[in-house]
């Protein structure tokens, strides 16, 4: 009872500031406060461990909570293709190597993801277990998220409340920087030109040490977006050039730094900075504008993970962001700077032989000054307690249940629990287990809800504080199939079936007035199949990583209020019921070459389902050699997108572009 009163007595109380979340981080830690996942094995020295770095003869483990995360699918992007895209952002790495739909203004403009059909306020988007959506927006810009910050970048389709908290309806996307503990320095450095003008550079660099580690990363990046397109006319088709499309400057900077304390703690801080000033493109049937926008980001976080024995761990960690938007129409300005603060506690203990529990809370602090607030700042508390049980009652069998409650200003969000089973079938007498045909079948229920934004509570005019969470109920069950074909390879097939339906959807309407308000109106299912095949071949020096993907999404209107004038049983906007990606990587000694295509289908750009963009197939390649040096590896390679020269619009009006090319020269020293 403590902690629940704690935690309201927090969010019910908006004069509280900063302090009072470092006062409650502290309180949580000193008590019952969570973070670990039983892993696959039973044996009791490896519950509470996934990643491992020995400190003499203990451990400090890192956890993730994907792990309490049973009976779902997470799409993980290999090293492969995170080395290929270092240089540009997440929304071009995902849309070319995942079945993902992005609606996407154009090269450096604002891209926004849909997962299962929902809106890009329905995807969480965690940095190091923190939500980096933007406050007032309750959204993230995929194309001002830079890939290089990261080294490990995870998709997770579904509601996932339990693990992630608000906005987890349609999924996670999980951004990670791991500390690498091998001795020595090691580095990179990458220069990159393309077509339109792009041009940029990275640079990473890590080194550690017995008690300490740090890794630092930063890019730069800048485009003029001139390219020529074509659009139908009255007299036929007319060709012009792009304007009012640059990307001025994109520049990010991250360190890590980590330090053992002791045998049994592990300090760690990290910054990540980003800062972007790009041109905004009108429609090209508008007239033309001179439309800016800049977008800088500050994020600080700091944390310690203590070993209390070999089957307990607890930690606790804080964050402090700052995010700035600005947008410039001609003479007019509009400014709005954001500051999070936020804390994380966390405790994990193994249950037994076969079980570990993780109980944990968080506090966060909102404080926005937006000029469409008004001439006053405007603050907000939240807070969560969380409770993930994973279970392995016998070899191939695993279970988990899950448990958050949030405390926001306008009272208690909706109980959201999960539960998920997976189970393992191995066929074969092979002695190896990797030679031995695996089949899992898999499914899970989960509830999600999401907070309303910043702008959705206190716009003027028309901002409601009266809005209710969005919350629904989410299934999904499938199956995976692995199975080995000889020494040398293997074919994966997974296939996932789902449905949810989310009650509250928040929608924009105007009112009596004619403000345009939101409000809490409609009823919208979401139901589909997800499919994917993958096949490895290795074979001396040649490898081949081949795999195929496709997704059908149904996601419709069900029920709204009189006020709710969009039809019932259509398709909703921007959803495409189709999407579908093929990628094939191949290696060969120093040789790399890897294909994808990708197909969207049709999107609806009205409530009624009558206007749409077609639909649309790309292709790209990049070949690549690196040079295996005394010391350093040298890497060149080139890039090809949109290699069949397909015209297409992203979105109404803005033409995606042409075929391009993209050179990049790497060094990599150790």
């Amino acid at each position: 009872m403590s902690l629940f009163y704690l935690l309201k007595s927090f969010v019910f109380s908006p004069g509280r500031c900063r302090v009072g979340c470092a006062l409650a981080a502290a309180l949580l830690a000193a008590g019952p406060a969570a973070h670990a996942q039983a892993p696959r094995s039973t044996r009791p020295d490896t519950l509470l461990s996934e990643r491992q770095n020995r400190l003499g003869e203990v451990r400090v483990h890192t956890v993730r909570p994907s792990r309490f995360a049973v009976g779902t699918r997470q799409v993980v992007l290999d090293s492969l293709a995170l080395a290929q895209y270092r240089g540009g952002t997440l929304v071009e790495l995902l849309e070319a190597r995942t079945p993902l739909y992005f609606k996407n203004y154009g090269p450096g403009q604002l891209a926004s993801i849909s997962l299962r059909g929902t809106a890009a306020r329905h995807t969480a988007v965690l940095w190091q277990g923190f939500n980096i959506n933007i406050p007032s927006l309750g959204e993230a810009d995929f194309a001002i998220l830079p890939v290089g910050a990261a080294t490990s970048i995870a998709v997770q389709p579904g509601p996932a409340a339990a693990l992630y908290g608000s906005g987890a309806i349609g999924g996670v996307v999980l951004l990670d920087q791991e500390i690498d503990w091998r001795r020595g320095l090691r580095g990179s450095l990458q220069g990159d030109a393309g077509s339109w003008g792009l041009r940029g550079g990275s640079l990473a660099v890590r080194g550690a040490t017995a008690r300490v580690a740090a890794r630092t990363t930063a890019s730069y990046r800048t485009a003029q977006n001139d390219y020529p397109y074509t659009i139908q006319e009255a007299r036929g088709p007319a060709s012009y050039r792009l304007s009012n499309a640059a990307l001025r400057h994109q520049w990010s900077l991250s360190q890590d730094v980590a330090l053992r304390l002791g045998a049994r703690g592990e300090l760690t801080a990290t910054a990540w900075l980003t800062d972007t000033d790009r041109d905004i493109m009108p429609s090209v049937y508008a007239a033309p504008t001179q439309t800016r926008e800049l977008d800088q980001s500050r994020r600080l976080l700091l944390g310690y993970r203590h070993l209390a024995s070999a089957r307990r761990q607890w930690s606790v960690r804080g964050a402090w962001f700052e995010d700035v938007l600005d947008y410039l129409d001609g003479g007019a300005a509009s400014h709005s700077l954001m500051r999070t603060t936020q804390a994380q506690a966390e405790h994990t203990a193994a249950l037994g032989e076969r079980g570990s529990v993780r109980v944990g809370a968080e506090v966060q602090h909102f404080a926005a000054d937006i000029d469409g607030y008004g001439p006053t700042a405007v603050a907000e508390n939240r807070a969560a307690a969380f409770a993930l049980l994973r279970y392995d009652p016998r070899p191939g069998l695993l279970l988990s249940g899950n448990l958050r409650q949030a405390f926001l200003p306008g009272g208690a969000a909706p109980l959201t629990p999960t539960v998920g089973v997976e189970w393992d079938w191995r066929g074969g007498r092979a002695a190896a287990d990797s030679a031995r045909t695996r089949l899992t079948f898999k499914a899970s229920a989960s509830r999600s809800y999401r907070a309303p934004t910043l702008n959705e509570r206190y716009w003027r005019p028309g901002g409601n504080p009266d809005l209710r969470p969005e919350s629904g109920w989410g299934y999904e069950g499938g199956a995976r199939l692995r199975q080995p074909l000889g020494l040398q390879a293997s074919l994966a097939l997974e296939a996932t079936a789902f449905q949810q339906l989310v009650d509250d959807w928040v929608q924009w309407t105007p009112n009596d007035r004619g403000v345009w308000s939101p409000r809490n109106l409609r009823q919208v299912r979401s139901q589909g199949l997800e499919t994917s095949l993958a096949y490895r071949l290795r074979r001396g020096p040649y490898r081949l990583h081949a795999r195929a993907a496709y997704s059908f999404t149904h996601t419709t209107k069900v029920q709204g209020s009189a006020a709710d004038y969009d039809p019932v049983g259509v398709q909703l906007m921007y959803v495409p019921r189709n999407q579908a990606t093929i990628v094939a990587d191949q290696q060969y000694r120093g040789w790399v070459l890897s294909a994808q295509a990708s197909a969207t289908g049709r999107r609806y750009i009205d409530a009624s389902a009558i206007e749409f963009l077609p639909a649309y197939a790309v292709a790209g390649a990049t070949l690549g050699y690196t040079w295996h040096l005394p010391g350093c590896d040298l890497t060149s390679s080139l890039r090809l997108s949109n290699l069949l020269n397909q015209s297409y619009f992203g979105y109404p009006g803005r033409p995606a572009p042409p075929r391009a090319w993209q050179a990049s020269l790497r060094l990599d020293w150790r």
